[in-house]
């Protein structure tokens, strides 16, 4: 029997009880004693009034002791009551209950086989108040009819809209960070799974049509990419993509200069599709991932730029300074690259060197990748990696490259590493410091208290259970880098909990849930302020094991994310002390700002500009006020400064939710 249910009449004083008892013991139907495991079941809690609270709350008990049709002779009598399933019933003063008399019936047809009358009950509870345990059941429910009625097991429809697949083949090559994949998977079966690389999908409920979007970040190379859709009868249909990303200039290595044939060498890319400009002018290259070139040069010329482009934009540029000042017997000849003269000596004793776009060998930048563009020369080298992946396919004495690299936060150390023939190895370290825009740190997000969750049922046993739930829960939460979270229970770990926390902004609370069927756990957020509920998020599994837990924590967590996505919009318009502001990205994904959700106005600060690599280091960002939602129009949302702030607003100026 559920713990915290309305207190009722037990609490009155015994004149009252009494009066109480004459006017209800008669007119109240007992229902049987229901023993189960030496346990009775429904029995009130306290004096019961015939009101649609006791009797929901005596079905739940007969439920606890599997007397069903006792049970739904209280549902349904409740429900003539009060018809509707909903989160926080009132019950009476400010006592609220969860009150789901038609899930709870559907639960209990379900049970007994009568998946017709289940099939009813729960679409109703939905349609009422989707909850995550009316999903569970009906997609069992759904499973049980299909079988009933010796349906073949269909395969699902999958249909793959991004990335662009080339025509007859199952290859896609891209630039793009992230790589996007998304399409919709189609099954009158219901579709009910969806993975990606073997990892599973946030789906909300299963469904006959489910779109899916996923944003993978994909390392430089060949990428096999698995998506499996599966329906509730375990047909599935899968799909595999080739990903090549390729987001590196090719290669150009120089092998020999002759004033008679001029500049000779090697292009090297993977996409096998290489264009070559020498001083702007098109140099024929035949197609292949390693082709030779010819670049031919007259003796008055100085100097000569190559630029290699491949099939994706990529580009790598060489700028040769091919002044011949000697010589040396029958080795190639010498050099002067980029002013610095090049050698192409027969030495073993000379170690490679490595020449990189960028000076000093430190750099702030507030980007979330860069290239690194440089040189490596030296006596045929044979290897070249970078932070240990090979780039080199090809041995030369000169290798131009272009290399992408992912930063994460704080500081980057990339290691270059050239190795020639003789087996002497040059080494060049920078380290590139990846600073956050001030507007985007997590001490300016929105900040949750969490608060302990209530067990509602009076098995103390589980107390250690549900306070491993809580930990994950609060792990996943501060994974998911959208709020500031505070814990209020000692017990929480504090490797979890942020630093810089700001006074809370709403209240995190939830219940915990255990039935005889299985556990259900809601989670509510309300503003501290106002005491408004912002909003109520479940998970529910059959089993209570810790990796079923964990799941439930995950989900949880990720509903949360996904109903108070971080939005990043431009300032378009001021009208009437309002700023018309268009959505720009979203994270994790395109979704509903609530009224009055608190943001930030900012106004971003010059670009940060590399002369030497030639690139924009980003740019950090100043806050100029604070703001609200106030309405939409359209696509666009109506944004109001607070307290009347007036703010000079410039072109260019921009807002982020809190």
């Amino acid at each position: 029997m559920y713990k915290n249910q309305p207190e009722k009449i037990k609490k009155l004083s015994p004149p009252w009880i009494f009066m109480l008892l004459l006017l209800y013991g008669c007119a109240v139907p007992l229902n049987p004693d229901c023993v189960k495991e030496s346990k009775t079941y429904c029995q009130p809690d306290g004096i019961f009034t015939s009101r649609w609270y006791d009797y929901y709350e005596r079905a739940l008990s007969c439920m606890e002791g599997e007397c069903y049709q006792a049970a739904l002779s209280d549902l349904n009598k409740t429900s003539k009551q009060r018809f509707e399933d909903q989160r926080m019933a009132r019950t009476f003063g400010m006592h609220f209950i969860d009150y789901f008399p038609h899930r709870e019936t559907g639960l209990i047809h379900y049970l007994m086989g009568d998946y017709d009358a289940a099939k009813s009950e729960l679409e109703l509870s939905i349609q009422q108040y989707p909850s995550e345990k009316a999903f569970f059941y009906m997609d069992k429910v759904r499973k049980k009819i299909m079988e009933r009625e010796k349906k073949a097991i269909s395969v699902p429809r999958l249909i793959l809209e991004t990335p662009i697949q080339s025509e007859g083949t199952d290859e896609v090559w891209t630039r793009e960070n992230p790589v996007i994949i998304s399409g919709k998977a189609e099954d009158e079966q219901y579709i009910s799974e969806i993975t990606l690389k073997g990892k599973p999908v946030f789906l909300e409920t299963s469904a006959q049509t489910v779109t899916f979007k996923e944003h993978l970040k994909l390392d430089q190379g060949r990428h096999e990419v698995d998506i499996i859709a599966r329906n509730l009868r375990n047909g599935e249909a899968g799909h595999q993509i080739i990903i090549h990303v390729d987001r590196c200039g090719p290669l150009i290595i120089v092998e020999t200069y002759d004033p008679d044939i001029g500049i000779t060498g090697w292009l090297y890319d993977e996409s096998g599709e290489t264009v070559l400009f020498a001083d702007g002018k098109n140099i024929p290259v035949p197609k292949g991932k390693k082709v030779p070139f010819s670049v031919p040069m007259k003796s008055s010329m100085k100097h000569i730029a190559l630029l290699a482009r491949d099939k994706l934009g990529n580009e790598t540029y060489a700028d040769i300074n091919a002044d011949v000042t000697s010589v040396l017997g029958s080795a190639p000849v010498l050099l002067a690259d980029a002013g610095a003269v090049l050698m192409f000596v027969k030495s073993e004793n000379i170690k490679p060197e490595i020449i990189l776009n960028m000076q000093p060998d430190q750099e702030t930048v507030f980007l979330e990748s860069i290239y690194i563009k440089g040189k490596a020369k030296g006596n045929t080298i044979e290897s070249l990696t970078i932070n240990g992946t090979p780039v080199l396919n090809q041995t030369g004495h000169v290798i131009f490259f272009n290399y992408f690299v992912r930063l994460e936060k704080g500081k980057n150390r990339v290691t270059i590493r050239a190795t020639d023939k003789f087996g002497n190895t040059g080494i060049k370290d920078i380290l590139i410091i990846r600073q956050v825009p001030e507007v985007f740190k997590m001490k300016y997000r929105y900040c949750l208290a969490m608060h302990p969750f209530d067990n509602m049922t009076d098995d103390r046993n589980q107390i250690a259970k549900y306070g491993l739930f809580q930990n994950i829960f609060l792990k996943q939460l501060v994974a998911l880098n959208r709020f500031q979270i505070m814990t209020r229970e000692k017990s929480a770990s504090p490797m979890f909990e942020q630093e810089n926390l700001k006074t809370p902004d709403a209240a995190l609370m939830g219940n915990i849930y255990k039935t005889r069927s299985g556990i259900e756990i809601t989670a509510r957020l309300a503003d501290i302020r106002s005491g408004e509920i912002l909003a109520i998020k479940d998970a529910y599994s059959e089993a209570g094991d810790r990796s079923a837990l964990a799941g439930m924590a995950e989900k949880l967590a990720e509903k949360f994310h996904r109903k108070f996505p971080l939005m990043d919009a431009a300032v378009t318009q001021m009208k009437e002390g309002k700023l018309i502001v268009t959505p720009e990205t979203w994270t994790p994904e395109k979704g509903d700002i609530k009224m009055k959700w608190p943001l930030i106005i900012y106004r971003q600060k010059n670009q940060g500009y590399n002369p030497v690599r030639e690139e924009p280091s980003g740019s950090d960002t100043k806050m100029i006020g604070d703001a609200a939602i106030h309405g939409m129009t359209g696509e666009n949302y109506l944004v109001r400064p607070d307290n009347g702030q007036k703010i000079e607003i410039k072109e260019g100026d921009r807002v982020v939710t809190q």
